[in-house]
């Protein structure tokens, strides 16, 4: 019965060694495993961030992918697929990497600005300007002119034009050589029938964007138009066309030329 029970014991803590040192590998293999995927996972989103950076989009998806199978917390893959998403008009994928950055990184303001800017994309100016709002309380977020900016054009979309208009003066008062931000400020002068005001913003911002911004362009050849100024309307509906080329914008100021 000794022997027996001394066996039993014994193979008892043999096997207890053996689990035990089982279990052991394992969580070494483990946490090896996690620091390899980790690794890879990196190594992924750098290639995919170079494939990004050479216009190779659907090879920058997949490597990106592949990052966050290795790693599901990788913010800067998350955030790059964020940043393709909303440039490819998928929103709703978009909205998903943004709001996870957020998550695994709460002062990644730059991310919820971002998601912000989603947001107007997709016309939910009441949840962008919750967050624009939320990031001109921080302290820490350096670009806050882009959140004036971008709140601005929120209110302008619910047609709170005088609260559009402060913003916009905010924006521009905070980075003097900020185009857009003029541009914006004369659609919300325009709006509240500021008409002078309204040219002055837009001539400031071809000033400041002399050769790449045929929107401003755009709304002061209206201006001109309607103050019956017509030879000078001309002029600047064909700069738009000149700096616009085939897009959008530069269509509107071609079709205005034709007439």
């Amino acid at each position: 019965m000794c022997r027996k029970a001394a066996m039993v014991m014994f193979m008892a803590c043999v096997w207890g060694g053996l689990v035990s040192s089982s279990m052991g590998c394992t969580g070494a293999q483990n946490k090896k495993k996690d620091l390899n995927d980790i690794q890879d996972a990196d190594w992924h989103y750098k290639s995919g961030a170079g494939y990004f950076e050479g216009h190779q989009v659907p090879l920058a998806i997949r490597e990106l992918h592949i990052a966050l199978k290795k790693d599901p917390n990788h913010v800067k893959a998350h955030y790059l697929l964020g940043f393709i998403y909303m440039g490819r008009r998928q929103y709703n994928k978009s909205v998903m990497h943004f709001k996870k950055v957020i998550e695994l990184e709460p002062t990644a303001y730059d991310a919820k600005n971002s998601l912000g800017a989603t947001y107007l994309a997709m016309e939910r100016w009441n949840d962008a300007i919750e967050l624009f709002e939320e990031l001109l309380e921080e302290p820490m977020f350096t670009t806050p002119e882009l959140a004036h900016n971008n709140a601005g054009w929120a209110y302008y979309n619910l047609k709170d034009n005088q609260t559009a208009l402060e913003h916009f003066k905010m924006s521009v008062f905070l980075k003097p050589e900020f185009c857009l931000g003029y541009n914006n400020l004369g659609l919300a002068h325009d709006a509240l029938n500021q008409r002078q005001e309204g040219m002055k913003a837009y001539k400031k911002a071809i000033e400041l964007c002399p050769t790449n911004y045929a929107e401003p362009h755009f709304h002061l050849a209206k201006s001109y138009l309607d103050y019956g100024d017509h030879t000078t309307a001309r002029l600047h509906f064909t700069r738009c066309v000149e700096i616009g080329g085939g897009s959008d914008l530069g269509e509107r100021c071609q079709e205005y030329l034709n007439y």
